[in-house]
């Protein structure tokens, strides 16, 4: 019984919180493919409507899309993206222009998308280990 359990370990992601994870959906791997699934779907037209409100220089707008898209990385066991995003929420609270967030803009940007690449390898990874 014991080889069968070992077999059907879950390797995530080193940058996933698999603790975290653990504890939000014990070991509900189903579960986790759907939250995996739904944030993916949610995820990328907001960082789409992120990115529109940079380019379209509105702060405002910049800080409401990044409040919105922030809470999702907790859901996924990403909590170093999802204080990424409280971090440049403050960025941009504190700002008067959006050439004074363009630089931590840059830097978050490439974090999401890294961050959305690992959320759809995982979601791949479950998906496979639940046809298992």
């Amino acid at each position: 019984m014991s080889n069968q359990a070992e077999h059907k370990t879950f390797i995530f992601n080193e940058k996933i919180n698999k603790e975290l994870l653990i504890s939000l959906y014990e070991d509900d791997f189903l579960y986790m493919e759907e939250i995996f699934s739904i944030t993916l779907t949610q995820l990328k037209p907001d960082i789409i409507h992120l990115n529109s409100s940079f380019e379209a220089g509105d702060l405002s707008a910049l800080q409401k899309a990044v409040h919105k898209i922030k809470p999702s990385f907790g859901f996924v066991g990403l909590p170093e993206t999802q204080e990424s995003c409280k971090q440049f929420e403050d960025t941009c609270a504190a700002a008067s222009s959006i050439e004074q967030v363009a630089s931590a803009y840059s830097a978050l940007s490439n974090l999401l998308k890294e961050s959305v690449i690992i959320i759809e390898s995982e979601h791949g990874k479950f998906k496979e280990y639940n046809l298992s």
